[in-house]
């Protein structure tokens, strides 16, 4: 940095210098607020680091689960009622008791409830949020795979789960990324677990409510004038067709209305508006080497989910529509349950989105005035 009386003087709109004196008042407060700028941005980002380690370790104390509460998963009361326990359960138990953790300890634990308020208290407020449709639901003590698609954004994950509980007393249970689940083992008392297919299946032979994603982290970053269209990963992803048909239960598809319009992300639009979102899509649907491929889809998703949080809330009109269960055949196959799912989520999007990504209906709905659809 050059000493102040060797440094250029600030020019005028007209690029003339300034006089003296006004440079030498303008110079030293853009210096503080630079150096101020600097300071803000270490405080945070030792705060958010120094908060996330707290909670990487307070994941990773043991869990206390009660005999009484395991007793009553391996040996349920009502036998008739009730999927037969297998060893296979029975193994899943005992190496994995924090997954089968009860709606009572989950939901009673601090993290949860500040999550709810965090996430479900204030939507309620300032999105006047609603449910409808939680007749749907199965009676307590039976499970269903819950599937929705993927916003750009990750809040309406927390705000769904915690929206499910105050409709129905019971924590779902959402089948997170293995790999984003051990860098962040304290979600566990959020009512999340690792996407694995025998941890869903006994999940939902134990009476859960379990919720899916096909989508992925591909289905939230596509763009925002596809935010309302299913990803092409939903005609090869079958997974949660096999955990549903394997454990004999419906699937009810579910979906958030204005989902992507409650978050305003300045990166993303920036990125849509250059045509990035398009050509990263179009770079990993490409035949491109092994290594090469499975580098640029990380990079993607390790970049989307650092920024996705870093969004302005939008005062529009959310409600979560829960839709009619999907009763499966004993002989139907994987790739018609997937089909049939697919269908009827994507009938729920056009039904209550039928103008796709605008802000402007969801602004109206919020304050109750007349909405005309295809209004942008």
């Amino acid at each position: 940095r050059l000493p102040r009386e060797t440094q250029p003087l600030p020019l005028r709109r007209d690029r003339t210098p300034m006089p003296p004196a006004t440079a030498q008042a303008i110079l030293p407060a853009r210096t503080y607020l630079i150096a101020k700028l600097r300071k803000l941005i270490l405080q945070v980002s030792t705060a958010s680091i120094l908060t996330w380690v707290l909670l990487f370790v307070y994941g990773h104390m043991p869990v206390q689960v009660g005999k009484d509460e395991i007793e009553a998963l391996e040996n349920p009361s009502d036998e008739s009622d009730s999927p037969s326990r297998t060893d296979s359960f029975k193994k899943a138990l005992k190496e994995q008791p924090q997954v089968f953790l009860s709606d009572k300890v989950v939901g009673n634990s601090w993290l949860y409830r500040f999550v709810k308020f965090l996430f479900y208290r204030t939507a309620r407020s300032f999105h006047a949020f609603e449910t409808k449709g939680a007749e749907n639901f199965p009676p307590p003590g039976k499970g269903a795979l819950i599937v929705s698609m993927h916003s750009s954004h990750n809040f309406d994950i927390f705000l769904g789960l915690t929206a499910m509980y105050a409709a129905t007393g019971r924590v779902p249970r959402g089948m997170l990324h293995r790999i984003v689940y051990k860098v962040h083992p304290f979600l566990k008392y959020v009512g999340l677990v690792p996407g694995q297919r025998h941890t869903g299946k006994h999940l939902l032979q134990a009476g859960y409510l379990t919720c899916a994603l096909p989508g992925g982290g591909e289905e939230a970053m596509c763009g925002h004038e596809n935010a309302y269209r299913l990803h092409e990963r939903w005609h090869d992803r079958r997974g949660f067709a096999h955990i549903a048909k394997d454990a004999k239960v419906d699937i009810i598809p579910i979906f958030m209305q204005n989902v992507d319009e409650m978050k305003f992300n300045p990166l993303f639009f920036v990125c849509n508006r250059l045509g990035i979102t398009r050509a990263y899509s179009r770079l990993v649907a490409s035949p491109l080497p092994g290594t090469l491929a499975w580098l640029i889809k990380w990079a993607g998703l390790v970049s989307w989910f650092s920024t996705a949080w870093l969004c302005l809330p939008v005062p529009v009109k959310v409600t979560l529509h829960i839709g009619k269960p999907l009763k499966i055949s004993p002989g139907e196959s994987v790739d018609s349950i997937a089909e049939r799912t697919r269908l009827a989520l994507q009938d729920m999007i056009a039904k209550h989105q039928p103008y796709g990504h605008a802000y402007l209906p969801g602004l109206q709905q919020r304050l109750a005035l007349p909405t005309r659809i295809g209004q942008a």
